[in-house]
């Protein structure tokens, strides 16, 4: 029997006491509130209030612990310390996140993740305090979040496991692209973000392929049942990155659920540098969503559908003045259907979540003319079609609960198009070729998993995982012809957990991932955003050895929390450079990555909190000891926040400091250390209007945008100002 089978066995067989609590979670006058989601920080799972307000929760922490609530229409509660539990049921009093502004360090209840993950959850206000342009920003105060690429394209990173290997999901359903930097969430404007949840670590057991550096999930707005019609307008303009933003929102409430639809419209220019405009730097965007939600028995049915338009989202490099890199296109359609259902039969929760989408994106090298020769356009059209059904259950078991699940997911009908168009020095289109760079391609990964969590004692805890996994996929036509493979992967995880001691909590984690890689590692060939690329139909998956160490501290005032890893990966997926700004794909031996992050939140009184993350990382291939992509340097971040209870008004400073890297990857360069200074403040005008304002960069430092060796500054000093009108509600 294999080792993590075993212990999953071993665990079940020790859960024969009952070791668990009843909570009830009441508001500021003692009603109950129904329905709302139960997380407790630092621990995995949650649970859900009846219309009693009542909730359990298996295996039974040791106080100090804290319990987050989030009650229905996504409204965040104030996190509860629990010091010691009752005899009886565990009664909580709770009070809206109204203005405060927190990162809830500990907690990603949306997320399937181990014990062992560093986790984080990020509220719609904390977010829209910081006024960020996407989603890469407004995690930029989140330990072990890194940048890959620059500008509005740039896409976000777990543990500098970039390119595939950090999922990314919105309202549970995968996000899915064909760039090489990674998932692409460009699309999504932050103002219908009413959460984002981080895990950092290993996320295989649940999420399959893509997840083994860590998943990012992001929640969209929401209604609570019986909320009163209500109309919001955003809008936001700024100078230094000229850009400005118009969003709308219309929502109601009804007896058993709520609807909402919002749309949003985006369009920035070139942005300024310390040195001067930066070309090729603006982008323009718009879109809208649309979601209902419905009590149907003991479960919630949510559906949504969100459509994007991405219009020349410009790619900035050190050569555009030659070659100008942008996406004309980028489409993204996505529709997402949920039934979130409690206590049904043996299970204490079953979740069912079915996703299709469609995305399309135009990429153009438009090569400017020159005394000699006429300009000439490189484009690659790519479209494809995601799908995914999965469902999870959950039961408890004593003092253990068990989750398992089923997952399919893919990716098909993708099409990629390079097409080469060839003007006269005159001006005039001379010549257009097409080639079909991928003429039908498809992904299928279908995985079925179980995990167990239980308390040996109130102070010691086990878990463990297992799930196996079959990804095919095959290509017709093309570059490359018809070509198809299929790997079975089996991934895992075991870990221990102590504590609470005094506050502290010790948990230690080793888990195996895999990642099969995306269609156009194997198959596309044509130009990207960073030059041309052409895949290896012959890459192997690769695959993860995860040791994780995490030390969390909880008090009255203060929450600290200490992660320490070391990742091997073996049959590494690297892309490489053959001859400049032309890139290929291939498997490389092992790897290694370590690192170090630590996160620090303190209450000081009289409106004053004190937010700090800490991270530093080392990788390196271990064939040859080279530096790996994507590791960024040590960064230290701090910030200082008021509130004041006057006007819901809130003031706030940011200071980041950015070692110089001298370990670049194959394809990046050094990049000198810096340091980032950023303000806001906020207020209510009167009720139905608050003004924010941003400003970045007040030091107005002149830093790289990215390790990439064809990187440009990034922007100097910049002030956005936002005004929020709301009209009922």
């Amino acid at each position: 029997m294999p080792p993590i089978a075993l212990t999953l066995v071993l665990l079940l067989g020790s859960a024969t006491t009952a070791l668990g609590f009843e909570g009830r979670i009441v508001d500021g006058q003692g009603r109950p509130v129904a329905g709302a989601e139960v997380t407790i920080l630092g621990r995995a799972g949650e649970s859900r209030t009846d219309r009693d307000g009542r909730f359990t929760w298996t295996p039974d922490p040791s106080p100090p612990f804290e319990v987050l609530v989030v009650a229905p229409g996504g409204v965040y509660m104030k996190p509860v310390l629990v010091e010691r539990l009752p005899g009886g049921v565990l009664e909580l009093t709770v009070e809206p996140l109204v203005n405060e502004f927190v990162t809830v360090s500990g907690s990603a209840g949306s997320i399937e993740s181990t014990p062992g993950a560093g986790t984080a959850t990020l509220t719609a206000t904390e977010i829209g305090s910081r006024a960020p342009a996407n989603l890469v920003q407004a995690l930029e105060n989140v330990a072990g979040i890194s940048q890959v690429s620059e500008g509005q394209a740039a896409v976000p990173a777990v543990r500098g496991l970039a390119r595939g290997r950090t999922l990314i999901l919105i309202d549970g359903a995968r996000v899915s692209s064909e760039r090489r930097a990674g998932p692409s969430a460009t699309f999504l404007d932050p103002d219908v973000i009413e959460g984002v949840e981080v895990a950092r670590g290993p996320g295989s057991v649940a999420y399959g392929s893509d997840a083994f550096g860590g998943v990012i999930s992001v929640r969209t707005r929401s209604i609570a049942p019986l909320a009163p019609f209500s109309m919001r307008v955003t809008a936001t303009g700024g100078l230094g990155i000229p850009d400005y933003r118009l969003g709308a929102e219309l929502s109601k409430g009804f007896a058993e659920g709520g609807a909402l639809f919002a749309a949003h419209t985006r369009k920035a220019d070139d942005y300024d540098a310390p040195d001067g405009k930066v070309f090729n730097s603006g982008y323009a965007d718009r879109g809208f969503l649309g979601r209902v939600t419905y009590q149907i028995g003991q479960g919630l049915l949510s559906a949504g559908w969100q459509s994007d338009f991405g219009r020349d989202i410009e790619r900035p490099r050190n050569n555009s003045r030659v070659v100008r890199f942008f996406y004309p296109t980028e489409d993204s359609h996505r529709l997402t259907v949920s039934y979130d259902v409690r206590d049904l039969g043996a299970f204490s929760r079953m979740l069912f979540t079915v996703f299709h989408g469609s995305y399309g994106q135009v990429t153009d090298q438009d090569r400017f003319a020159t005394a000699a020769a006429g300009r000439s356009v490189e484009r690659a059209d790519v479209s494809s079609r995601d799908f995914q059904v999965r469902g999870n259950a959950e039961r408890r078991y004593g003092a253990a609960r068990l989750e398992m699940g089923v997952d399919l997911n893919g990716r098909y009908g993708l099409r990629a198009l390079d097409v080469f168009e060839r003007y006269a020095l005159d001006g005039a289109l001379a010549e257009t070729t097409s080639n079909v760079s991928v003429d039908a391609a498809r992904r299928v990964d279908v995985g079925v998993y179980t995990s167990i969590d239980a308390a040996l004692t109130p102070i010691i805890s086990l878990a463990g995982g297992v799930r196996g996994d079959r990804v095919s996929s095959q290509n017709r036509g093309g570059f490359f012809g018809d070509r198809s493979t299929s790997h079975g992967a089996a991934s895992g995880f075991v870990s221990a957990s102590a504590g609470s001691f005094n506050g502290f909590t010790t948990t230690v984690q080793l888990a195996r991932g895999f990642r099969d890689p995306v269609l156009s590692d194997r198959y596309l060939r044509g130009p990207s955003g960073r030059g041309f690329i052409t895949g290896n139909p012959d890459l192997d998956p690769e695959t993860s050895v995860q040791l994780d160490i995490s030390v969390h501290y909880t008090s009255p005032r203060t929450r600290a929390a200490f992660y320490v890893y070391e990742y091997r990966l073996h049959d590494l997926i690297e892309r490489y450079e053959a001859d400049p700004d032309f890139f290929f794909f291939r498997n490389r031996g092992r790897a290694r990555l370590r690192g170090f992050e630590a996160e620090f939140q303190s209450s000081l009184g009289r409106g004053l909190t004190l937010e700090s993350a800490f991270q530093m990382a080392r990788g390196r291939a271990l064939d040859d000891d080279a530096y790996l992509d994507d590791v960024t340097p040590e960064t230290l971040s701090v910030q200082l926040r008021k509130s004041f209870a006057a006007r819901s008004a809130f003031a706030q400073l940011r200071a980041a400091v950015y070692a110089e890297d001298t370990r670049p990857g194959p394809t990046e360069r050094v990049v000198p250390g810096y340091a980032l200074v950023d303000a806001g403040a906020g207020f209510s005008v009167f009720q139905g209007l608050d003004v924010r304002v941003a400003a970045r960069n007040l030091l107005n430092d002149q830093y790289l945008a990215s390790q990439d060796v064809r990187t440009v500054f990034a922007p100097g000093r910049s002030v956005s100002l936002t005004a929020v009108v709301r009209i009922g509600g």
